[in-house]
């Protein structure tokens, strides 16, 4: 046993006592420490990734920017000039029922024709931003209730009590 140990230690004696490479590694390795983790295998990932995302912004605001078809465009305004075509009728003849009676006023009639006047001024005004946007159903809402609201207060108006004058005159 002695003569193997021995000649093992005549074996390890005999290796070098430093290992080299054939080349010089560390400029390699020197340039891959400068270089972010898993940053060279998904460059490729990266860059098909950024593309689809910026594809897909790009169709999603030409799909936004996209003007409404506008056949139906054309198709809502016309809606909204026959109903405000309908609701003028409707008010006329509310006012002329209120003229054929001879109308006479109310102590009650100043604030209710202070609201009409109040509704008229905010329907013409959604009447016109309803032009520039016939889509918004909020307006449409807003738009239709006013009008309803006016045609209601006229309505309201012509029930009133009428305050009798003391001089004989009547209806």
């Amino acid at each position: 046993m002695s003569n193997n140990h021995d000649q093992l230690d005549n074996l390890v004696s005999e290796l070098p006592k430093a290992l080299s490479p054939k080349n010089d590694l560390w400029p390699e390795i020197e340039k891959r420490l400068d270089v972010p983790v898993g940053n060279h295998t998904n460059h490729w990932r990266t860059l098909a990734l950024a593309s689809i995302i910026i594809i897909g912004t790009l169709l999603g605001l030409q799909q936004i920017n996209k003007p409404f078809n506008t056949d139906t465009n054309q198709a809502l305004l016309a809606s909204i000039d026959s109903i405000q075509m309908q609701h003028a009728t409707q008010v006329a003849e509310l006012q002329m029922i209120g003229k054929k009676v001879d109308w006479q006023s109310s102590p009650f009639s100043s604030p209710v024709e202070t609201g009409i006047k109040q509704l008229r001024q905010a329907a013409k005004e959604i009447y016109e931003s309803l032009k520039l946007n016939p889509t918004d159903q909020q307006l449409w809402e807003l738009w239709l209730w006013t009008q309803s609201r006016e045609i209601e207060l006229l309505t309201q108006a012509q029930s009133l009590p009428v305050l009798q004058n003391q001089n004989g005159d009547t209806i």
